[in-house]
């Protein structure tokens, strides 16, 4: 499978990396992947991996571009310090401006055949479900976004499928946050919310021993994959690793 970084073209000028992964087929559907804070690191490429194996053309954006070009941290203390810092500066809704440039970048590729969706977690999550409502695509699954709450009256415009993944013992998300997301999105059918039982926030993270819990990853993975691959009309994709 082929990675490589391509440049996206932004629409007020400039432009901005994001990470390709190619699947083996070397063209399919595509996804956008909006990463944690911490940047396009490993942990993200490989996600990035995890999507492009099922066949999909992944493009993982480098979205505090604009703050810092091509942040990929890690999880230590000074890589939490940067990237609590460079998301407090982060503009959300140019971000959701760059994304829709990436969007149109991807469609326009050769490789990408079909629907279009979003991905992400944390920050990545929050920009799933506001991709669902803002954007052109055709499906979106947000894993534990951190902001969803600050934007509730988007809810109803969501027109496309979403799935939403939360850890139940998530610490960005806890009852009282989870008390307000959860009767804004329950009267949208295209919404559908799963709350995993006893993991917290980045569950789903492989290089984060301390918050990953493989079995609730599969799953939402799983979950994920199911409805990604029917509205992409993506038939025989590989099994999910063990």
């Amino acid at each position: 499978m082929d990675q490589s970084t391509i440049q996206i073209p932004a629409d007020d000028g400039g432009a901005f990396d994001a990470h390709l992964a190619l699947p083996p087929a070397g063209s399919g559907p595509g996804v956008i992947m909006v990463p944690e804070i911490f940047g396009v690191n490993g942990a993200i490429r490989a996600a990035a991996r995890l999507f492009a194996d099922r066949g999909y053309v992944v493009l993982a954006l480098d979205m505090f571009w604009r703050l810092e070009r091509n942040v990929s941290l890690s999880y230590d203390k000074s890589g939490y310090e940067k990237a609590f810092a460079l998301h407090r500066a982060f503009d959300y809704e140019q971000g959701v401006r760059d994304l829709n440039s990436a969007v149109a970048a991807l469609k326009a590729m050769p490789a990408c055949r079909g629907p279009v969706g979003v991905t992400g977690f944390c920050l990545g999550g929050t920009f799933a479900y506001l991709a669902a409502a803002r954007s052109p695509i055709d499906v979106a699954a947000g894993y534990y976004g951190t902001r969803i709450q600050n934007f509730l009256a988007d809810a109803p415009r969501i027109c496309r499928p979403l799935l939403l993944h939360f850890g139940a013992e998530d610490h960005t998300t806890p009852p009282e946050i989870m008390a307000r997301i959860l009767p804004a999105v329950r009267d949208n059918a295209l919404i559908t919310v799963h709350v995993h039982d006893g993991v917290g926030h980045a569950f789903a993270n492989s290089e984060r021993p301390e918050t990953y819990v493989a079995t609730a990853a599969a799953e939402a993975h799983r979950r994920t994959f199911a409805l990604f691959d029917r509205v992409c009309g993506l038939s025989g994709a590989p099994a999910l690793p063990a």
